[in-house]
């Protein structure tokens, strides 16, 4: 009876071993084991490199079945920043008018190209949260905006004005100004 009751327990101390083993913390020493492996912004999130088996990697948290890791790499010095804004087009400066109707979009159009201020007419007409700052939404990174608003300002050149943009909130005029 004892012999079974000792190998019982060995049996569920291997087990739980073997658990323990599969359980990653902080500080943890890993290597890739797959001939190339996927870094992502975040679980599931969008992919921005892959590393080659063997990269070594410290883990620093775990997540269901992602890891966050950190690895060592070197990067050519002057190909970085210290903030991101200096990043040139990731981050854009404009200004924004939001009206509830086409007609009102043509009107403010019409008066842009007569050479009316932009920020005065945001001021007075724009329906948007921004409008009392003259519509200045300051830096807008990529994905900060609609969809159709983001496209439609990254083609714009520094000081370009948009045409209407239509969406669910109403129609939007855009000036990019950096």
């Amino acid at each position: 009876m004892r012999i079974w009751i000792l190998v019982i327990g060995l049996l569920l101390i291997s087990t739980y071993m073997a658990a323990a083993q599969d359980t990653l913390k902080q500080g943890d020493e890993v290597f890739i084991k797959e001939e190339f492996e996927n870094i992502r912004l975040s679980p599931n999130g969008t992919i921005v490199t892959q590393l080659p088996q063997g990269t070594r990697l410290t883990v620093l948290g775990e997540q269901n079945n992602w890891v966050a890791v950190q690895f060592v790499g070197w990067i050519w010095k002057p190909s970085l920043v210290t903030q991101k804004t200096k990043i040139k087009g990731l981050t854009i400066h404009a200004l924004h008018i939001l009206v509830k109707t086409e007609p009102e979009a043509k009107e403010i159009k019409q008066l842009l190209a007569s050479g009316k201020n932009f920020a005065e007419l945001a001021k007075e007409r724009s329906i948007g949260p921004n409008a009392e700052r003259g519509g200045d939404l300051g830096q807008i990174e990529k994905g900060d905006l609609l969809p159709e608003l983001d496209a439609a300002l990254r083609k714009l050149q520094n000081g370009e004005v948009s045409g209407i943009i239509k969406t669910d909130l109403g129609y939007h005029i855009l000036k990019r100004i950096d």
